[in-house]
């Protein structure tokens, strides 16, 4: 099965509206919706998100881009997510256009929690300092230790990047979404999930 990197920030179309910096009540809950924790109860009932005033788009895209590593979708790319059964939260709010009015109510963020280790350490290009990744320049997934991925994950190293499987993109392909741009993964077996499994035997 084939994967892609899901851009969540895509600036191709300069008449689709981008999100701006988040509100104050939703800062606080940044980092966990952007690495994958799950936000709970914490999460406000009458969040709001308002268009960026650095860029004039006001047309209303399937996915928003934003630049706090944050997957934004209209309410029919939501309902495909949810269908995998893969662990997630689907959080809503209203859009506020640039004059702060309610520009849509349809509208979620989209949070995956599942992390896998599923890189080929070798492959991939990973930029070290001492136990801490500093930045993933080129992920390359081992098959090895994709056979029980969810449709759609997070990567381990860089929790930030969102990856989603080929009947996932499939699907959304499907409902002919706008501003919805993938980006193929390279798949090379590592024969480190082998090598786990002999150890233990």
């Amino acid at each position: 099965m084939n994967y892609f990197i899901l851009n969540q920030a895509p600036l191709v179309d300069k008449t689709y509206c981008t999100l701006g910096d988040l509100p104050a009540n939703l800062q606080e809950l940044s980092h966990l919706m952007s690495f994958g924790s799950p936000v709970g109860s914490d999460y406000p009932k009458d969040a709001q998100w308002r268009m960026s005033d650095e860029f004039g788009g006001l047309k209303l895209p399937s996915l928003v881009a934003n630049t706090d590593s944050t997957l934004v979708v209209e309410r029919n790319l939501k309902e495909i997510f949810a269908s995998t059964g893969a662990p997630l939260e689907c959080l809503p709010f209203a859009l506020l256009n640039h004059k702060g009015r309610v520009a849509s109510r349809d509208y979620f963020i989209i949070n995956p929690l599942a992390i896998l280790d599923c890189l080929n350490p070798t492959k991939s290009e990973i930029e070290w300092e001492g136990e801490d990744v500093v930045e993933l320049r080129k992920a390359v997934l081992d098959p090895d230790k994709m056979k029980d991925a969810p449709q759609v994950f997070r990567i381990k190293e860089a929790r930030e990047q969102i990856v989603i499987s080929h009947s996932l993109a499939d699907a959304l392909k499907k409902a002919a979404p706008t501003n919805v741009y993938l980006f193929g993964l390279e798949l090379a077996p590592s024969g480190q999930s082998a090598k786990s499994r002999k150890a233990k035997n």
